[in-house]
C-alpha cells in the first residue's frame, strides 16, 4: 500500500505542475458589466427586421407559454439575461468566475429607455460590402453607443470590467434551413483592441448583441415561416451568444477556423457550435482543455495500467490527462446530458412520438421536464446542469497537442488547420466529420453528433471497429497515434455505459507485465477537501 500511495500522490503533483505550463490568462473574479441598450432610426427596410426599436408590447407569439425570450425587452429583461450568463459561468467554472449583477447596471435607468442613434439598422450592416467595410461599420456602431451613452447620461464606463452594446432587433448570427431575407441585421460581435483603435473613454474593447435570437417575435417571421405557429421549435435564446462573446473578450480562444466558419470542436464545447446547444438555452460548457487553462479545474494524470472511475462533469469537474509525449496528450471527461436517471431530452421527445405520433418541439419538453430556473420576464435564468444540450451522454477524449498551439499565429487559428488541431476531439465513429464537408444524404454529423461520444453500446463506434466494449487504442478507428505517425502503444479501454460515474481502464501494450504493477488501481477522482485540486483515490488488492 505505501508503494501504491505513493505513485497516486506523485500522479497528483504532477498534475499540479502540467496545469501551469498556460496559454491564457486564468479567468476569475466577477466582472461588472455596464449594458448600453441603443436603438436605430425608425425604418420599413426589407433588409432588417423589425422596424429599429426595440420590442416592448406584451408578447402575442403563438407559442404561448414555451416562447424564448418573450417581450416586452426592457431594463428588466436584460437584467434577466445578465442573470442567465452569469448562472452559467458559475456553473461551468466551479464558482470561478460570473458576473457581478449587483455592481453591473442597465442603461438608460429607463424601463423602456433605450439612446436613438442617428442612422438606421442596415447603415451599420449594408448588404453586399467588403468584410473591410462590415468590419468597420460594427466599429462605428460600438462608438456611437458610448459616445450617445456619455452625451445623454456621462456613464462612468471606467467603472466596469465590460461594456455590452444590446441593439434593437435580432442578430445575423444563425444559417436558417432557408434563404435568409434579412441580411443586414447585425452580427454579434466581440470588438477587441485592434478593432476599435484608440480606446474611448478609455473603454479597450466590448460586445455587440442583439435584443434576442428569436425571430418569431418579429413580423417578419411570416416571410421566413410558412406558418409560424408550426415554427415554435426554430426559436432561439440568447444566452448561448452572450456567453460565447464573453467567453472572447475573457480571452477564451475560438476553436473553430474564423476564416472558413469551419467547426474545429463542434457542439462539444463553447467556443465552437456548443455556444448554441439547448436552442441557446442550455449552451456547452468550454472543452476540457480550455476549462483548465481558465484555471476552473485541475486534470489528474494517470499512468499506465490504471482503472478509472471518472464521475461526470455536472456531479465533479473531474478530466484525467495521459501523457503521449512532451507536447501531446489525451484529456477524457465524462459528460452526461440526462436530467433523470438514462432519460434525456431527446429520448423523452422519442418516446412522446412512439406514443403519440405527436414530435413535441424541443422547448415543450425542456420546459415541462427539466430543472430550469425562470424568472419573472420569462427568460430562462438557470438550467441544472450545461451538459444538457448535449447530443449524447459518454467520455469525451480530446487530443491535444501544445506544439500547434505554441506555434500557431495567434488565439484565432489554434484550429484553423483542420489536418492538425491543437485541440481535436477523437471520434468515437471513426471518422473524422467534424469541420469537413457533410457527405452523407440524411444526416449531418459535420458539427458533432451522438456517435463521436465514447460508451458501450455506441453502434456507430460498433460499425468500423466491432461489438464489445469499446477501446480506443493502437488498433481501432480512430487510434491513439501521435500527430506525427507514431504509435504511442496506448489503449484506453473497458469504457462503460453512460452513467454519473464511468470507468476504463488506461493500458499500453508495450509495458512487460508487471511492469509498473498492474494491481495497483484507481478507484475514483474527487476533490475531498474543496481545495481546487482532484485527489486520486485507489491502491491494491
Amino acid at each position: 500500500m505505501p508503494t501504491c500511495r505513493f505513485l497516486l500522490l506523485f500522479s497528483l503533483i504532477w498534475a499540479r505542475l502540467v496545469a501551469l505550463d498556460v496559454f491564457i490568462d486564468p479567468v476569475k473574479g466577477f466582472r461588472k458589466i455596464a449594458v448600453i441598450r441603443v436603438s436605430f432610426q425608425p425604418d420599413d427596410s426589407q433588409g432588417t427586421t423589425g422596424d429599429g426599436k426595440f420590442l416592448l408590447a406584451q408578447n402575442t407569439v403563438s407559442c404561448g407559454n414555451y416562447t424564448i425570450d418573450r417581450s416586452p425587452h426592457d431594463k428588466s429583461y436584460f437584467e434577466s439575461q445578465l442573470q442567465a450568463v452569469d448562472s452559467y459561468f458559475r456553473n461551468v467554472s466551479n464558482g470561478h468566475y460570473g458576473i457581478d449583477l449587483d455592481s453591473s447596471q442597465v442603461f438608460p435607468d429607463g424601463e423602456a429607455a433605450s439612446y436613438p442613434l442617428d442612422h438606421t439598422m442596415d447603415y451599420y450592416h449594408p448588404y453586399g460590402e467588403t468584410n473591410e467595410v462590415y468590419e468597420q461599420k460594427l466599429v462605428e456602431l460600438f462608438r456611437d453607443a458610448l459616445f450617445t451613452a456619455d452625451s445623454a447620461d456621462a456613464v462612468p464606463f471606467t467603472d466596469y470590467d465590460l461594456i455590452v452594446v444590446f441593439h434593437a432587433g435580432i442578430g445575423q448570427d444563425f444559417s436558417l434551413p432557408f434563404l435568409d431575407p434579412t441580411p443586414e441585421d447585425i452580427p454579434s460581435t466581440y470588438v477587441d483592441r485592434e478593432m476599435l483603435g484608440e480606446p474611448i473613454f478609455n473603454v479597450e474593447h466590448g460586445i455587440i448583441l442583439p435584443e434576442t435570437q428569436n425571430h418569431l417575435l418579429f413580423d417578419e417571421a411570416e416571410d421566413i415561416f410558412t406558418d409560424p405557429a408550426e415554427s415554435c421549435d426554430y426559436q432561439f435564446g440568447l444566452t448561448g451568444t452572450f456567453a460565447l462573446m464573453v467567453g472572447f473578450a475573457e480571452g477564451l480562444p475560438p476553436l473553430w477556423d474564423t476564416e472558413t466558419g469551419e467547426s474545429g470542436i463542434g457542439v462539444f464545447g463553447l467556443m465552437d457550435q456548443g455556444s448554441n446547444n439547448g436552442r441557446g438555452i442550455i449552451p456547452s460548457p468550454p472543452d476540457g482543455w480550455t476549462r483548465i487553462q481558465a484555471g476552473w479545474t485541475m486534470p489528474s494524470l494517470v499512468t499506465p495500467t490504471s482503472e478509472v472511475l471518472l464521475p461526470a462533469r455536472s456531479m465533479q469537474d473531474s478530466i484525467i490527462k495521459v501523457q503521449i509525449d512532451d507536447d501531446e496528450y489525451f484529456l477524457i471527461e465524462n459528460r452526461n446530458n440526462w436530467f433523470r436517471d438514462n432519460v434525456n431530452i431527446d429520448s423523452v421527445r422519442y418516446a412522446i412520438y412512439d406514443n403519440t405520433d405527436d414530435y413535441p418541439d424541443y422547448v415543450e419538453v425542456l420546459f415541462d421536464s427539466v430543472d430550469i430556473s425562470f424568472d419573472e420576464n420569462g427568460v430562462v435564468t438557470s438550467v441544472s446542469s450545461y451538459d444538457l444540450g448535449l447530443p449524447a451522454s459518454g467520455l469525451l477524449i480530446w487530443h491535444i497537442d501544445e506544439s500547434v498551439i505554441r506555434t500557431a499565429p495567434d488565439e484565432y487559428s489554434i484550429n484553423a488547420d483542420r489536418e492538425r488541431k491543437g485541440i481535436d476531439l477523437e471520434e468515437a465513429d471513426g471518422a473524422q466529420d467534424i469541420g469537413y464537408p457533410n457527405i452523407h444524404l440524411f444526416t449531418d454529423p459535420t458539427s458533432g453528433y451522438f456517435g463521436d461520444m465514447w460508451f458501450d453500446g455506441n453502434l456507430e463506434y460498433e460499425t468500423v471497429n466491432g461489438v464489445g466494449p469499446p477501446e480506443f487504442s493502437p488498433y481501432s478507428y480512430p487510434d491513439t497515434k501521435s500527430n506525427d505517425g507514431a504509435s504511442t502503444f496506448l489503449s484506453i479501454e473497458n469504457i462503460s455505459v453512460p452513467g454519473d460515474t464511468m470507468s476504463f481502464t488506461v493500458s499500453n501494450t508495450f509495458l512487460v507485465d508487471g511492469f509498473p504493477d498492474t494491481t495497483a488501481f484507481i478507484r475514483t477522482v474527487y476533490d475531498l477537501n474543496g481545495d481546487g485540486v482532484n485527489e486520486v483515490f485507489g491502491g491494491k488488492d
